[in-house]
């Protein structure tokens, strides 16, 4: 069961993500169209479709760390797999840990300079505290992420055993 939570959430988290790179590919393709046809624009579509894609690419950071399928280069474990193979993964997990903790630790304590700031978005109006509070969760599970990542890969199993 627990196993099926976690494909679960993580599934969800990429199906969100997936959901707001399509809405922020969408509003820049009706923006563009309505330009073209009625000299319109949709209201802060710039906005809206950074909001959007930084989203989308922020809920797929925790599947990301969790899975192990973050962006490696494979030179020299290809060259010697059973010299390299587990140092070079164990390195490159721990390395995903610090830069997890570090955008977090950033995030977080400018998240918590903003709290009962009246500052809003520019175009849309959306309180400031709360969107960095969203990307500073979406972080925090990214670090919590990356330490299960590193965990598997430490006693040597599968990220989705």
């Amino acid at each position: 069961m627990r196993g099926r939570r976690r494909s679960a959430l993580l599934s969800s988290l990429l199906y969100a993500s997936a959901g707001c790179f399509v809405l922020g590919a969408g509003v820049t393709v009706v923006d563009v169209a309505l330009r073209g046809l009625a000299g319109r624009n949709v209201p802060a579509a710039i906005e809206l479709t950074s909001f959007a894609i930084g989203l989308g690419a922020l809920l797929a950071m925790p599947a990301c760390y969790w899975l192990r399928s973050n962006v490696t280069a494979r030179l020299l474990s290809e060259l010697m797999p059973r010299r390299f193979g587990r140092p070079l993964s164990r390195l490159g997990a721990a390395s995903a840990v610090v830069f997890a903790a570090v955008l977090f630790w950033v995030m977080a304590g400018n998240t918590l300079s903003k709290i009962g700031s009246p500052e809003t978005s520019r175009d849309l109006g959306l309180p400031m505290p709360v969107l960095l509070g969203i990307v500073s969760v979406t972080l925090g599970l990214s670090l919590l992420a990356a330490l299960v990542g590193l965990w598997t890969e430490w006693r040597g199993a599968r990220p989705h055993d």
